[in-house]
């Protein structure tokens, strides 16, 4: 990762004091290019500064190479924005050497509180052309810019006398402007982190073959390596060409230094030390159905070297690639087990790095596919008797596929021979006819679409009947004497479907959620009730009576609705009282329940036409079976 240097940096004043602390000339950090820095400075350092009566307390020396003309100023802007932070500071040159330093050309040591400032900024131009202010109260905390040329250089100090916090600093005027003011900092390269194997934890690094990588012109820059970025600014204890490293992961900053300019750029990488991993081994399918090529997958430490064995054999040995992985296929034709013996990785001169012993035990396994259980048994009927019946096998798929996946396909044969060797299948499973007298066998196949090796077989029947009438009860849904009158076919059962009828009235289907059928008749007596197999295989029927009576009767002689008498009295009610009254109450006939009934005459003279009413008492048979005594009575008409 690069780490550049912008116009805009913060320079942190508060970490302990170390050797060439950027507070003395002589150490002086070269700003170049775009980019930002931390620094470890703190303290005095030796007290260099004279001017403005004020000297060094924390502060820090920087040195800026100028390559463009202009005006040039800075604001100096403090972390700590609380107004009893103050911020002086001092400039020399242009050229001056560190040896031998004359008075500052611009400074400014104004207390920002004292002065009664709104915030406490300080920093180069003022347009009031002071070039010195303060101490104290005096100043407004900037002085005027400084004219610079390109070849010149200039010293400036930063000290924070009151105060804790560290910086930013920020360029301006026409010099800062393009391009900017100061030289381009040089190429440091990102480069990807460097992984070693080790066994110990712990492993030597060999920083100076990654110089190049970093920047490739190493005539004009230097290249160091660092413990942290602090370090790497103030160039603080570089690191040794052959590193040793005891972390995991340790991260490395680089400094790329111009010989000329004396600019500076950063970069980080990682250093990781590996050890050796254990390998694992993965098959592209496990179990397997049938004898077939399998392929193994060994993954593990990048580059390593894998021993192994194959069912107890010869030992044999692979590397893994760049990624850690590497295959081989191996033909399985019984129960396989690959055991890991070792692992190790070499060095680039071919010794040993790293190395484990391995005990993995790996095994492929064939479990041959089965036909799923329940397969049907088709038992379908032949209406006609002409011994050829249509059968759709395909309502065997999904109970030969059981749990099988979806790349598993199913078909269907004639004899064992052609479903075990995958020919002469059924063209037409979905409506086949039998081809021999029925019983017929018939075989069913479930093999893999994409490896027709992994198959199973097994075989069902096929066979008719003519005569299966169905089973069912009959009940009433409604009492006697009722408008209407329901009828109820429940309990049906049989082989195959049924439909249902009333007398000569339309077939009903049966209603497959409740496995009943309910019909609406009128008038009383007895109903007969007819199921039959839908495809012609046998019929049944049984009978249910109502009790009712005619509304009316015409007793003219022609043969049609000629006597009136309570309908439908039988069996428990063979003996029941029917009585007919005038709408006076006088009473015109007794009837029995089995007689002619009642002729419209009253000791042999015609009634007139009129509404004459009956009462009538008979046994109720409920729903729950008991029998109870009823009475009846209505009226009806004689209509001459």
């Amino acid at each position: 990762m690069k780490l550049y240097l912008p116009f805009l940096f913060t320079v942190l004043l508060c970490l302990s004091a170390r050797a060439q602390e950027p507070n003395d000339c002589v150490n002086a950090i070269v700003i170049c290019g775009n980019g930002s820095f931390s620094s470890n400075a703190s303290g005095a350092g030796v007290q260099e500064v004279s001017g403005c009566t004020s000297e060094e307390h924390n502060s820090i020396w920087i040195k800026v190479d100028i390559v463009q003309s202009g005006k040039l100023g800075f604001d100096i802007i403090p972390e700590n924005t609380s107004i009893t932070v103050d911020y002086d500071f001092w400039v020399y040159g242009p050229n001056e050497d560190c040896s031998s330093l004359t008075t500052p050309i611009r400074c400014s040591t104004t207390n920002p509180e004292a002065a009664g400032q709104s915030n406490n900024y300080t920093g180069l131009g003022d347009a009031n052309l002071e070039e010195f202010e303060g101490p104290g109260a005096l100043g407004d905390s900037y002085v005027e810019w400084l004219d610079v040329v390109d070849g010149e250089s200039y010293y400036i100090v930063i000290d924070r006398p009151i105060g804790n916090g560290g910086f930013e600093i920020n360029w301006t005027g026409s010099a800062a402007q393009g391009t900017g003011a100061f030289p381009e900092p040089p190429e440091a390269n990102s480069i990807s982190d460097i992984e070693i194997c080790s066994n110990t934890g712990s492993a030597i690094f060999d920083l100076d073959n990654l110089k190049s990588l970093v920047n490739s012109d190493l005539n004009n820059n230097t290249v160091e390596f660092y413990d942290s970025l602090a370090d790497a600014v103030d160039s603080n204890n570089p690191l040794a060409n052959n590193y040793t490293s005891t972390q995991a992961i340790k991260t490395i900053y680089t400094k790329v230094t111009n010989s000329i300019t004396g600019c500076t750029s950063f970069s980080e990488f990682n250093l990781i030390i590996n050890q050796v991993k254990d390998i694992n081994i993965s098959f592209s399918e496990n179990p397997i159905c049938a004898a077939k090529d399998v392929e193994i997958q060994f993954s593990g430490t990048a580059n390593a070297y894998v021993e192994f064995q194959i069912d107890g054999g010869t030992v044999q040995e692979i590397q893994l690639d760049s990624s850690g992985n590497a295959q081989i296929t191996q033909f399985v034709g019984q129960e396989l087990n690959i055991e890991t013996l070792y692992t190790y990785v070499e060095d680039v001169d071919g010794n040993v790095a790293c190395s484990a012993n391995q005990d993995g035990i790996f095994t492929v396994t064939i479990e041959p596919i089965q036909v799923g259980e329940n397969l049907i048994d088709f038992y379908e009927c032949d209406g006609d008797e002409d011994g050829k019946v249509l059968f759709n096998l395909t309502e065997n798929d999904s109970l030969a596929l059981g749990n099988l996946g979806d790349n598993f396909q199913v078909s269907y044969h004639y004899t064992q021979n052609h479903a075990v060797n995958g020919t002469n299948a059924i063209t037409s499973p979905l409506a086949f006819e039998n081809t021999q007298t029925l019983p017929q066998e018939i075989w069913v196949r479930v093999e893999d679409a994409s490896f027709t090796d992994c198959n199973a077989v097994s075989s069902f029947l096929l066979d008719a009947y003519t005569d299966a009438p169905p089973s069912f009860e009959v009940s009433r849904s409604s009492l006697n004497f009722e408008e209407q009158h329901l009828i109820t076919v429940s309990n049906i059962t049989g082989i195959g479907t049924y439909e249902f009828r009333v007398g000569n009235g339309n077939w009903q289907p049966v209603d497959q959620i409740t496995n009943t059928v309910t019909f609406a008749v009128e008038g009383g007596g007895q109903f007969t009730v007819t199921g039959r197999h839908t495809e012609g295989c046998g019929s049944s029927f049984t009978t249910v009576t109502f009790i009712d009576y005619p509304r009316f009767f015409t007793p003219n002689q022609d043969g049609i609705n000629d006597t009136w008498n309570i309908i439908g009295l039988s069996g428990n009610n063979s003996n029941a009282e029917i009585l007919i009254f005038d709408r006076f109450g006088k009473l015109l006939k007794s009837l029995a329940a089995n007689s002619k009934g009642w002729d419209g005459t009253y000791h042999g003279k015609q009634m007139p036409s009129n509404d004459y009413w009956f009462l009538v008492k008979y046994k109720e048979v409920l729903a729950e079976g008991s029998i109870v005594t009823k009475t009846f009575k209505s009226n009806f008409s004689l209509i001459r």
